[in-house]
Formats: structure tokens, C-alpha cells, sequence
């Protein structure tokens, strides 16, 4: 039986579960796989702001065999799976056909995933309708000496992002990333801006961009929490500007370890650069999504043939 997960069930979880919460999910906007029963996850069961986060139990005899929990990105119609645990490919594929028909009857256009490509799972994920639009790995750096630091050249102005560089950020966006993960994520600047992540409410974040000439050139996004941090990079593949970029993410993140960054398989110059300061890859994710509205060309007119 699949139901909606009860705040009466975050007490009696731990017990049903019996190790079954260890998470296959990851979401791009930090490195852990978030536990179920951490107080971040108990307080957002109990306390759901606006509804941005909705839960499903498979539960057989007593004892559960499969969660799932989906949170809402910056727009309600799009939604991040953070969470998902099952014990086999065929408990896996009725979760998440279960989360999709609900998504449906809420007006939601996409869904997203992030699993680890060796996941035991993927291949429920694709038979319920996922697909793998990009390939993401994670860099980690244990050193606790701060990394080398390099001058901001004078025609570059790195600044912290301000609310009004939305549409010069997704400019470069489009520039930056291919158009088969643009078609996932977003080709208008609409679509971006829903499909984006949230992020979490107990973690420092902040964001950076580096200027040149009144255009963005470099977009730098920065997370701490427990002592970690984490930082992630868009970037103008026609700039030498990287090297800035990162060297910034490194002071601003300096005395926290470890340090993680999450690449892109199109930003080879970035793996190259942390590659050669020390960064080890620790894995490798398949991003994926699920389109749950259909896309429906509008009429045009036409020259009729005589």
C-alpha cells in the first residue's frame, strides 16, 4: 500500500524502517543525502510551508519497504526528489509513479532527480519515466590549508548578485550550458527560474557574479553548514575568467573542510582547474527529470498554397 506520509509516522518510522532510510537521492544544491529524521526533515513534515513538501510511504505488514519525499523548487510547478529509498526496482517504480500522478492533479510540469549512477535504482527511475539529460561529478578537497589565491584583473568586477541581474544571469546560462540540458531545465527565462533549486533553510548561502564590460561572465554559488563547503560555477565558455571565479569560492570558503564543488560533464575546464589544485572526484550522478505536462505547439498561420 502506498499513502501520504502522517506527522503520526515520524515517530514510528525509525521503528517500521529498520535501516531502510539511507537515502539514494541527491540534490544539487548541497552534497549529503538527506536523512528523513533529521530535524530539518521533521520540521518541514510538521510545519509545511505553503505545501513545498509532500512524502509517500510504501508500507506492507507493518513495515515500510519505500519512501519518497519531493520539496518544491523556486516555482510550485516543478519539483525535487531529495529523498528516496526502496527496497527493490519494482517498489521504486510505484513510488514514483505514485508521486507523478499526484504531481499531475497539482499542476506540476516537471519533476527532477539526481541519482548516483550505480544507484540500484536508476533503472526503476527510468521505467516510471525518468531520463538521464546530464552527467554531474563531485570534487572534494580535504586539505585544510587555504588554496592558492589570485588577483581580480582590473576589467572584471566581482560583486555579490544583486535581484536585478535575473535576466543578465540567464543570458549566460544560455550561453554556457548545452541545449539538451537547457531543454530539461529551462529555455525561457521562466522555465529557469521555476526549475531552479530552493535550497535549504538551514545552510549559509551565497551567490557571486563577475562582471565585465555591463555583461556577467561567471556566476558563483557558495553553501556552508557543519562545518563544510560547497560551491558550484556557471561560467562563459568564450572567458578566461574561471581561474577568478573559483580562486573567490575558495577565500570566501576558507577554514571550512571539506570542501565539495559539483561539475557539469560539459565544464571540463572546470574539472581540469580543480584537478590541479587538489580536488579528488568522489562520484558520479546522472541527472534526471520527468515531464508530466505535455508541451503543445500554439496554431500559426501560414502562406496558403493556390
Amino acid at each position: 500500500m502506498i499513502r501520504s506520509l502522517y506527522p503520526i509516522d515520524l515517530v514510528s518510522l525509525p521503528f517500521l524502517s529498520r535501516g531502510l532510510l539511507t537515502n539514494e537521492a541527491i540534490s544539487r544544491d548541497g552534497v549529503e543525502k538527506r536523512n528523513l529524521l533529521t530535524p530539518q526533515a521533521l520540521l518541514q513534515h510538521w510545519f509545511p510551508l505553503k505545501r513545498t513538501r509532500y512524502t509517500w510511504l510504501w508500507l506492507n505488514l507493518g513495515r515500510v519497504h519505500g519512501v519518497v519525499s519531493v520539496r518544491s523548487c523556486y516555482g510550485r510547478t516543478v519539483w525535487q526528489i531529495d529523498y528516496l529509498r526502496a527496497s527493490d526496482e519494482e517498489r521504486c517504480f510505484g513510488l514514483l509513479d505514485r508521486l507523478a500522478a499526484s504531481g499531475v492533479k497539482k499542476g506540476v510540469k516537471k519533476v527532477f532527480l539526481r541519482l548516483s549512477s550505480d544507484s540500484s535504482l536508476m533503472d526503476g527511475a527510468r521505467r516510471s519515466g525518468f531520463s538521464c539529460y546530464s552527467r554531474e561529478y563531485l570534487y572534494r578537497y580535504d586539505g585544510a590549508a587555504k588554496l592558492g589565491i589570485a588577483g581580480t584583473p582590473g576589467s572584471y568586477q566581482l560583486r555579490p548578485r544583486w535581484s536585478s541581474d535575473e535576466y543578465k544571469l540567464f543570458q549566460l546560462y544560455s550561453a554556457a550550458v548545452p541545449t539538451p540540458v537547457r531543454s530539461a531545465e529551462g529555455l525561457t527565462l521562466a522555465e529557469w527560474r521555476e526549475s531552479r533549486d530552493r535550497g535549504s533553510w538551514l545552510e549559509h548561502r551565497r551567490e557571486f557574479v563577475l562582471e565585465k564590460e555591463d555583461s556577467l561572465v561567471g556566476w558563483l554559488r557558495l553553501s556552508t553548514g557543519r562545518g563544510m563547503g560547497y560551491f558550484e560555477a556557471v561560467f562563459s565558455p568564450a572567458d578566461e575568467s574561471l581561474q577568478q571565479l573559483v580562486n573567490w569560492g575558495l577565500v570566501c570558503l576558507d577554514g571550512k573542510s571539506p570542501l565539495f564543488c559539483m561539475v557539469s560533464a560539459y565544464q571540463e575546464p572546470l574539472r581540469k582547474l580543480l584537478q590541479g589544485l587538489g580536488f579528488e572526484e568522489t562520484a558520479e550522478y546522472c541527472a534526471m527529470v520527468k515531464e508530466l505536462a505535455l508541451k503543445v505547439r500554439e496554431p500559426s498561420l501560414m502562406p496558403a498554397r493556390v
